[in-house]
């Protein structure tokens, strides 16, 4: 195919990460090898696409490595990728043959020392992926011979992609008030430590206008901004002292 012809690529097939079902077979037939090289027991199940896959116990994972390589062909690890179970943690590995066209997936149960083998000295691969999944999840790969950050900055705390990470400290706040029937609400019984309030109007002087101190309530006769009411609408008030006896005589005059 001629690639700088300009003319756009035919697409993708729908199934580009399947393996036909007698080559699948063919694979599951040959990985009684690694019980043979182990000693173990191999769980297989079938993944869609004809993948199977294989769970390793950890002990076993570097020996069980080198038995799919050497024995069955598989020369690339193209994936890897840790789980967080939250009761224990995983790491997924996808293997591919590029002579034989197999595909298998391998699982690792991680011990509570949160510590694996690392594969590096079989794939080579393993070195950015590894890195990748101790960045993302804490998982210590033993015997990687540079287990440091990739995404992340060398200072960053925690690792983002755990269930327990936490961006910020978490924070315990006081029960919401809401729901709370109106009584009790009104009475201030279910305030978080606000205690009573009582709004007292209260007038702030501006040279020769007066406004209202935020949270005076606007309505009745307390609503008004100085004398441009009528003197009787505030020289009553029995709390106003915004106006002086010099200022009422005035407004009396006119």
């Amino acid at each position: 195919m001629d690639l700088t012809s300009g003319a756009p690529l035919p697409p993708a097939p729908l199934n580009a990460a399947s393996q036909p079902v007698a080559t699948a077979n063919a694979l599951v037939a040959q990985l009684g090898t690694i019980h043979d090289a182990t000693g173990q027991p191999v769980p297989t199940r079938m993944l869609p696409g004809n993948i199977p896959a294989i769970t390793v116990d950890a002990a076993q994972l570097l020996a069980t490595a080198r038995q799919l390589r050497d024995a069955l062909g598989f020369d690339l690890l193209s994936s890897v990728s840790g789980v967080d179970l939250i009761d224990h943690r995983q790491v997924v590995y996808h293997l591919r043959s590029t002579t034989r066209a197999w595909l298998l997936q391998m699982t690792v149960n991680v011990p509570e020392s949160n510590e694996i083998d690392s594969l590096i000295s079989v794939w080579p691969t393993a070195n950015w992926l590894e890195r990748e999944t101790y960045d993302l999840f804490g998982i210590v790969f033993v015997g990687h011979p540079d287990l440091r950050r990739i995404l992340l900055d060398d200072e960053f705390v925690g690792h983002p992609l755990l269930k327990s990470f936490r961006p910020t400290p978490l924070t315990i706040h006081d029960p919401a008030t809401t729901g709370t029937d109106g009584e009790r609400a009104i009475s201030g019984e279910t305030q978080r430590g606000i205690g009573h309030q009582r709004v007292v109007p209260s007038h702030l002087s501006q040279g020769e206008q007066e406004r209202l101190h935020p949270g005076t309530p606007t309505f009745g006769s307390t609503q008004f901004h100085g004398r441009s009411f009528p003197p009787q609408t505030w020289r009553h008030q029995p709390d106003y002292s915004g106006a002086d006896e010099h200022d009422i005589k005035q407004e009396e005059k006119k």
